[in-house]
């Protein structure tokens, strides 16, 4: 029985682009064209950059279009009227301009003393504000008015203009700390005020965060209500999203340029939200995707900024938040994260049977064979080499080891752990059986042949050009089975090594490794050490969460007894029970290829795959101030850090690899560009499978 296969489709995927201006007042729209209000001036985008718009100057207190597509600003004690980028209607008052409304039949217009509507071309007053002081106004249906003045809120009625006031005291109003207003059709009032979204029916009935949970708290600033019923609301800690069932919070970093927001706007044609700070201005836009041309997307990313002689890496920056800065880094880690990249590709070929891919694929196999000749040591990978002139080359770390190529000098990294290996084996397996042609399949036997005769001759580890084990590749019995310090690797280092033998007798046929294999499972107990591999460690140590599916999704698909399976089975499900909660789409869909037809969080591994943000540039996102949130410091017992009890949606946290933690609330001051993979192998890896459909 298999898991039901989901055909995804189109769906919204967000993206943003960010502006340099001075602090933002407010935001509206002429037609399409974006306005912006600051302290000084009124600007519009022009192409694409902000440009002062001539005729209006001086700080602009209110935007607002209207159901005609025309613009109106408030600037001092003046009203304009724009329409086609030009000044069409022009009026000043005896007191400051404050806001504007739309009802069913008309625009009003506030200002500090009084209320003005706009009838055939022409402002009327309709009547004096109670007790001066008019800050905010919404209008609907045919002459529903309320204004905030700073004390009460005022609610237009009456056969003559009268103001009904509603305040704390008298009411059960919340709070009179009003920052802004909107209502909806129906005349439902959407009061933002410092303790918290309110809403009002007009009447009597008041509802907080407490009535309500789906209403934000904290200090309110702006807000804005779509045609389309969505609501944005500004914060000062960050732009909160309500789209159908769908609720977001961006924050800066990522999406915006400070938490600050004071003011938003949506797009009256285009799913665009425009989102003015204090510190600039932020364009997130929604477009329709399919899951395969966002693969495309992270590919291209791949290709052009992640990789050096054919090894897929993460990219340092030299300039904040600009990937065509820097250089691809030369990590302790190539051989894990190119495996990982040749994986994506493999499936991509065995799915679309693209050349490109499989030349992508060919060639990160090619590098990951050169990591084990490099070293002059049979079997022995190195981490990475660098050559000279590049970051740190001679620069006397004794792990590096000078030697010499086809190309000239270069030194090598040793030190190699256990996740080179699982990076090694995962990789060049796939490619082994979805790729390889005869003499591909012969360089590859030999090369996991020659690692895994290094390791059992080695007693079995990794020994390095000193002649000593290297730290964490470390996979013998007498070790993990009787010494204490070795007790967290107990189960994981088990897994791998007989996933290694496996795989090398898959490729082989030597029953010298099947003999060992069989031998560690009767003698050494090393199957039943699978059953719980992973140790619970309140979501300290995900290193060994990735190495733990890695491992699953190159060991399972070999092993066909029976008995024997069931005892990795069992394993299986206990890690993805306890990682569950991380929902992440590579690990829930490893589980789903391997859970006959359980439950695999399918859902949830496609949901991820659609909030990962169009950009992996690691950008200090903040989410730490929100109030909302659940916190844990659980994991201090393990050495880790206070963390989220869940984590956040994938658009909203900072970018995590799957051996990075996904609890943490904010990202890293870290200037780097993690490799698209995260993206790519689940998404590559689920079509492979079968759990994913195409685009159909």
């Amino acid at each position: 029985m298999k898991n039901k296969q989901i055909f995804v489709g189109t769906f919204k995927q967000a993206d943003v682009r960010m502006y340099k201006t001075a602090a933002v007042t407010c935001c509206g729209f002429d037609g399409e064209t974006v306005f912006v209000g600051t302290e000084n001036a009124l600007l519009f985008m022009n192409d694409s950059a902000f440009a002062a718009f001539d005729g209006i100057c001086g700080k602009v207190n209110a935007l607002f279009a209207d159901s005609q597509g025309t613009l109106w600003c408030a600037c001092g004690n003046n009203i304009y009227r724009i329409k086609d980028g030009k000044i069409v209607f022009t009026k000043d008052f005896a007191s400051e301009a404050r806001g504007f409304a739309e009802d069913e039949k008309r625009v009003w217009i506030l200002t500090a003393d009084e209320l003005f509507r706009f009838e055939d071309g022409n402002v009327v007053r309709h009547c004096r504000v109670e007790m001066g002081n008019g800050m905010y106004i919404a209008a609907f249906g045919d002459g529903g008015v309320f204004v905030f003045n700073g004390k009460s809120l005022l609610g237009l009625h009456g056969k003559r203009p009268r103001w009904g006031g509603v305040e704390p005291s008298l009411s059960a109003m919340p709070t009179d700390r009003v920052t802004a207003l909107a209502s909806d059709r129906w005349g439902h009032l959407f009061v933002g005020t410092q303790d918290g979204l309110t809403l009002y029916d007009g009447k009597s009935a008041w509802y907080t965060s407490k009535e309500i949970k789906d209403l934000p708290n904290g200090n309110i600033t702006a807000l804005a209500i779509a045609a389309n019923g969505n609501r944005y609301i500004g914060t000062d800690g960050g732009l909160i999203l309500q789209r159908g069932v769908r609720r977001s919070c961006y924050t800066q970093g990522r999406w915006l340029p400070s938490n600050m927001v004071t003011a938003v706007g949506a797009h009256p044609a285009k799913d665009e939200i425009w989102v003015g700070t204090d510190k600039g201005v932020a364009k997130i836009f929604f477009t329709e995707m399919t899951l395969s041309e966002k693969a495309e997307h992270f590919q291209s990313i791949a290709e052009k900024y992640h990789t050096r002689e054919d090894y897929f890496s993460y990219r340092l920056l030299s300039e904040w938040g600009n990937i065509e800065s820097g250089s691809v880094e030369i990590s302790d880690n190539d051989g894990l994260w190119t495996g990982s990249f040749l994986a994506a590709m493999a499936f991509k070929y065995a799915v679309t049977k693209d050349e490109h891919a499989l030349n992508l694929a060919r060639n990160a196999m090619r590098a990951l064979l050169k990591l084990f000749t490099v070293t002059a040591i049979p079997g022995f990978p190195a981490r990475s080499y660098r050559r000279p002139g590049e970051c740190r080359y001679g620069n006397g770390d004794p792990e590096w080891h000078l030697t010499q190529d086809e190309k000239g000098d270069l030194e090598w990294k040793g030190e190699t752990s256990s996740d080179e290996t699982a990076g090694h084996f995962f990789g060049l397996t796939y490619y082994y059986d979805l790729c390889a042609d005869e003499a591909e399949k012969k360089d590859i036997a030999e090369t996991v042949c020659a690692c895994m005769d290094h390791i059992l001759t080695h007693d079995y580890t990794l020994c390095d050009a000193d002649g000593l084990p290297t730290t964490w590749a470390h996979w013998a019995p007498h070790e993990l089975n009787r010494v204490d310090f070795w007790r967290y690797e107990r189960g994981i280092n088990s897994f791998e090594l007989l996933c290694m033998l496996r795989v090398t007798y898959h490729m082989t046929g030597d029953e010298k490794y099947m003999s060992e294999y069989k031998r560690l499972i009767k003698d050494e107990h090393y199957a039943i050490n699978c059953m719980q591999h992973k140790m619970e460690d309140e979501h300290e140590n995900h290193i060994d969460d990735h190495l733990g599916f890695l491992t699953t999704a190159t060991y399972l698909r070999y092993e066909d007894d029976s008995h024997l399976k069931a005892l990795l089975l069992t394993g299986l499900l206990h890690h993805w029970k306890y990682e569950r909660i991380e929902r992440c789409p590579f690990f829930n869909i490893i589980y789903g290829h391997f859970a006959d037809g359980e439950c695999c969080d399918l859902d949830a591994a496609v949901q991820a795959l659609k909030e990962l943000p169009m950009s992996f540039v690691h950008c200090p996102i903040k989410n730490s101030h929100r109030k909302e949130l659940e916190w844990t410091d659980a994991s201090l017992a393990f050495g880790g850090e206070i963390q989220l009890v869940n984590p956040l949606p994938y658009d909203e946290k900072p970018v995590n690899n799957f051996d990075d933690n996904p609890f943490r609330a904010d990202g890293r001051d870290a200037m780097e560009a993690t490799l698209p993979t995260i993206y790519l192998l689940p998404y590559w890896y689920g079509r492979w499978c079968g759990l994913l459909g195409g685009d159909e």
